[in-house]
């Protein structure tokens, strides 16, 4: 680009670059330079007498609207006794944008095409970054379209599978209420006249569709954590009262468990939030040492914008070893003696994770366990932190 208006300036220097291989072509004004600014030229080589004509504003502002990978090379030609103005004042000429190189008169050929080529070669990397921004942008448009598309199948596949797991789970569940009840009117009609061993199997049997029952019921309860919740404040407080009062065994327990009182408040949804505290609480008090009444004290621990839910109980407690699984599912620690299903922390660690908080432990055996569940505080309800 040759912006030359004085003498033959214009032409020479056109002619000197097309006879090097660099391509050009004479503007006859600034204006017209802003528009090849615009169109993405590769520089602009100017005389000083050119920038010193009427329509450098609009020189000025094609620079500066350049794209962010963009910064056009401008070559001005000034005698030497202006270079040091030039260097001065060559950004209140093009802008703060401006990136300016000064070549001095007398000009040389092989100066002028030195310069020239200099500044394309950098320019040439500008569009090569150009480019790549450009793949990038599409690549990343490309993401997001398939991103959505898998998006919508899984959100699909939940569906089917939740829909799947409650016909199941019903499905299930009618046979071995039936087994269950047959099992427990035959030990109650005629449990005196069976012989031992009938006894046993029946007993067995009545034993088993229980477990069976459980199971299927805590299958379900995992697979209903996997729909949309809306997060709300809550008041822990009476969310942990409203818990012990709604289970049986956690209200017919209710002596043995402390509620260290008022508890901070908590953004969550409330249904997760009984889930996963009333199978904290139930375990805590299932896993009690032999011969030592159970004790489980509910706890909260306030620390950047969050709450730690602390459930303890002086009960068998567990080894570090097992501390790392024992909230996947279907993974149990304790005896096939002692009841469970293996999901019930499952369900916490789920409940959790949807709630934007997370969970874990701190336990040695023969020592207690203390289950915590993190959830972000609720200032409408906060209370001061613990000591």
């Amino acid at each position: 680009m040759v912006v030359a208006p004085i003498g033959a300036d214009a032409r020479n220097m056109h002619a000197v670059l097309e006879g090097s291989g660099v391509a050009g072509v004479i503007a006859s004004s600034l204006p017209e330079a802003a528009q090849w600014v615009t169109a993405g030229a590769g520089a602009l080589l100017l005389t000083e007498e050119a920038v010193a004509l009427r329509g450098n504003r609009a020189l000025a502002d094609a620079i500066e609207c350049q794209p962010p990978w963009s910064d056009i090379p401008v070559i001005v030609v000034t005698a030497t006794t202006s270079i040091h103005r030039w260097a001065e004042v060559s950004a209140a000429a093009f802008g703060p944008r401006s990136n300016v190189t000064l070549v001095a008169r007398p000009l040389r050929t092989s100066t002028l095409v030195a310069a020239v080529r200099n500044v394309l070669r950098a320019r040439q990397r500008q569009f090569e970054m150009r480019d790549l921004l450009q793949e990038r942008d599409a690549l990343l448009a490309s993401l997001e379209t398939r991103v959505q598309e898998r998006t919508a199948k899984l959100r699909e596949l939940v569906t089917e599978l939740e829909s799947f797991s409650y016909s199941v789970s019903h499905d299930l569940r009618s046979p071995l209420r039936i087994m269950a009840g047959y099992a427990q009117v035959i030990l109650e009609d005629f449990g005196d006249t069976l012989v031992p061993d009938v006894r046993h199997y029946v007993e067995r049997i009545a034993r088993s569709a229980g477990r069976m029952d459980h199971l299927t019921q805590d299958v379900l309860a995992y697979t209903r954590l996997g729909g949309d919740i809306v997060l709300s404040p809550l008041d822990l407080t009476k969310v942990v009262d409203d818990t012990i009062e709604q289970y049986p065994d956690l209200s017919a327990a209710r002596q043995s468990i402390v509620v260290r009182r008022p508890l901070a408040g908590v953004v969550a949804h409330g249904p997760s939030l009984v889930q996963a505290l009333s199978n904290l609480v139930g375990n805590a008090l299932k896993f009690a040492r032999p011969g030592v009444e159970s004790r489980v004290a509910i706890s909260t621990q306030r620390r950047d914008g969050r709450v730690r839910v602390v459930v303890k109980d002086n009960g068998v407690g567990i080894a570090a070893a097992h501390h790392a699984k024992i909230f996947r599912i279907f993974e149990r620690v304790a005896g096939p003696d002692v009841p469970g299903t293996g999901i019930g922390l499952a369900i916490v660690r789920k409940a959790a994770e949807r709630m934007g908080g997370r969970v874990g432990l701190s336990s040695r055996p023969g020592r207690g366990s203390s289950f915590w569940l993190e959830l972000p505080a609720s200032e409408a309800a906060a209370v001061p932190p613990a000591n």
